[in-house]
């Protein structure tokens, strides 16, 4: 006798993925700065719904730290310095099946998949430098004194991000579901922020500033574990006339 529909379950998940944090530089002190995508890897713990295996409503806890990177183009190497923000964030998620693959048996499929994230943030201060150097003028007796001074902070009340993305799950048995995902995600505000001022001879010539609100690529492989279900039964009298017989 074939198996009965899935009516609803209930599950715990988790995910480990990759991140690609992207920012924004507003000026890059005629070179001397710039701004790059940041790749990290990381991970949530999930509870979720599924009713008839084609809607599904999670939510939990994401360890989602968002990044900027500032490097400072010097002789004879560039430096860089990576920042984080608080990294915690409380997310909810909604999915929708578009289209079943394979065998009935391990119920494999593609979602579309939408959520958000709320990210809490107490404006802490993060890290910050302070960089000297000299140059040097034809005809010139005395050196130039360039200062840059760079102070990064974390935005100073919670922030939010917005996802979509695609998901293809498998059913490895009764029980135990993997699935391969991608998701485009948007941030909504200023999550961290770094502040440059850059000085010659003690006067202030030019500011920059790099903003990221964790807007970027997530790539990542989820586990799941249902820990109840229930299917949808059919009557006995159907069964005794559908099966009966045979």
């Amino acid at each position: 006798m074939p198996s009965s529909p899935m009516l609803h379950r209930w599950y715990l998940g988790l995910e480990g993925f990759t991140r690609t944090d992207q920012s924004t530089l507003t000026n890059s002190l005629d070179g001397l700065v710039t701004a790059a995508s940041v790749n990290r890897a990381s991970w949530s713990a999930l509870i979720g719904y599924a009713y008839r295996d084609a809607w599904v409503l999670e939510g939990g806890y994401a360890r989602m730290p968002i990044h900027n990177q500032l490097t400072l183009v010097t002789a004879p190497q560039s430096v860089a310095f990576t920042f984080t923000n608080e990294s915690h964030a409380a997310m909810l998620r909604f999915k929708r099946r578009l289209f079943q693959t394979g065998k009935r048996k391990n119920q494999a499929g593609l979602w579309l998949t939408a959520g958000a994230y709320i990210v809490p943030s107490s404006g802490k201060y993060v890290d910050g430098f302070i960089m000297e150097g000299y140059r040097y003028r034809r005809f010139q007796t005395a050196p130039d004194t360039l200062l840059l001074l760079s102070q990064t902070e974390t935005a100073k009340r919670t922030t939010g991000m917005l996802e979509l993305g695609l998901e293809y799950n498998v059913r490895l048995s009764n029980r135990l579901e993997m699935g391969f995902y991608g998701r485009k995600i948007w941030g909504l505000q200023k999550a961290l922020v770094t502040e440059m001022i850059y000085s010659e001879n003690s006067v202030q010539t030019q500011s920059s500033r790099i903003t990221a609100t964790g807007t970027g690529w997530s790539l990542g492989l989820a586990l799941r574990y249902t820990y109840s279900f229930r299917r949808s039964m059919k009557s006995v009298y159907d069964l005794h006339g559908k099966y009966g017989n045979q």
